[in-house]
Order: C-alpha cells, then structure tokens, then sequence
C-alpha cells in the first residue's frame, strides 16, 4: 500500500511539473499510462496539471519508481490531499475556509490584484458566458467562476491567463495580454501547448481565438 505521506519533498513535485510542461499533457499521460483527470487540477502558474498523475511521477522522482496509476487513489483522501499539504493549490479540494464570495464578477475583480492590461479580455471572457457565482480561494491565486445551474467552476481567471474546462472534461488555456509565462517566464512546449488550444478549429481558419473563445473571422 502507499505511504501518501512519503512524497515528502516539494523539488519531486516540481521536477514532474516540469516534465509535463516539456512533454504537454497527452505525451506526459501517455508515457506514465494515466487518464485524464476529470475532479482534481493541481493549479500552478503554468496552468493545470492532472494531480493523480503528478503525484505518481513525483513519487518515483524521490523514490525511484514511479507509480502506475492502479496502486494508488487520487483524491482528497489521496495524492489530492497530500499535493495540497505540500502546499499545492488543487482546484476541486480547496475548503470553504478562506474563501471570498462574491455575486459579481465586478466585485471579485475589485479584490483580485489581476494587471490592468488584462482587465478589458477578462471583462470579455466573463460576460460571454453565463457565470452567476464567483470566488477567490485561500491562496489568492485566481477568481473562480461557477456557471448557472452548476456546483463547480468551470472557468478561472488567474494573473496572465484564462482557463476553462469543457463538459468533456478538456481545459483550454487562453493567455492574456499581459502574461510572464508566455513573456518569458514559461517553457516552450507550454507555450506552444496554449498556442495551439486557442486558434480556431474551423476548417481553413486556425486563427488565434480572443479570450471569448469565439473566432472573430468565423
């Protein structure tokens, strides 16, 4: 049985961060042979990262071997939990405690510390899309928006870049104006990861979608 406790340095985590922006995500799932994950995101700047698979390729960073997604659980009671005690953000764990509620956007806005060069596309993202509950959790990392009808978000607004999950479960990453992991401050698979999510699927068109996720030119 695993020992959750025994990922104990936060270096292992981050190695296997690196890895998976250098892979992106499906050639890092697929070489450690793990789904995608549908409940728990370990949030960092550079987007969104399958926690359970993190977990697992962290482990064998500090111990050796890396564990194959049958021997351990990944939620809160599992790799979840432990990234999050490690002092990870995990979008789907974050507790109640801490939160600031807001009923508008506007108000999230006014308490989120978000460059004012990427205020304009948020504002754009937001009233494209019908978000009725908004949040900003402990770590004061992003704003999350919860849909009409829905119990969990589906999109946050972070410093330089927009994410949004689909029904499927896939989560598309658009940066914003001001963005240091695009600037400079990324890897260059990740960027190309993100550049590559948000054009336009339209056959013929592939243009670079705005941060509504609506192609202009369509």
């Amino acid at each position: 049985m695993v020992s959750y406790a025994a990922l104990t340095e936060r270096s292992a985590v981050d190695a296997a961060l690196a890895e998976f922006d250098r892979l992106g995500r499906d050639a890092f799932l697929h070489k450690y042979g793990f789904g995608p994950a549908t409940e728990y995101f370990l949030i960092a700047e550079g987007g969104f990262y399958d926690s359970k698979a993190i977990f697992g390729v962290a482990y064998g960073n500090q111990h050796g071997t890396a564990l194959t997604s049958e021997e351990f659980n990944g939620g809160k009671n599992g790799a979840a939990g432990r990234l999050s005690q490690l002092g990870y953000t995990i979008d789907g764990l974050e507790s109640r405690g801490g939160r600031l509620s807001y009923d508008t956007f506007e108000a999230a806005l006014n308490e989120f510390r978000l460059p004012v060069e990427n205020i304009p596309m948020a504002r754009e993202f937001v009233m494209r899309r019908d978000f009725v509950e908004f949040y900003i959790p402990r770590s004061r990392s992003y704003i999350a928006m919860i849909p009409r009808g829905g119990s969990r978000p589906t999109g946050w607004i972070h410093v330089g870049y927009i994410s949004e999950r689909h029904d499927d479960g896939h989560v598309t990453h658009f940066a914003l104006p001001y963005n240091k992991i695009r600037d400079g401050g990324g890897s260059r698979s990740r960027q190309r990861e993100e550049s590559e999510q948000s054009r336009c699927d339209t056959p013929g068109c592939g243009m670079q979608l705005p941060a509504s996720g609506i192609c202009e030119y369509c």
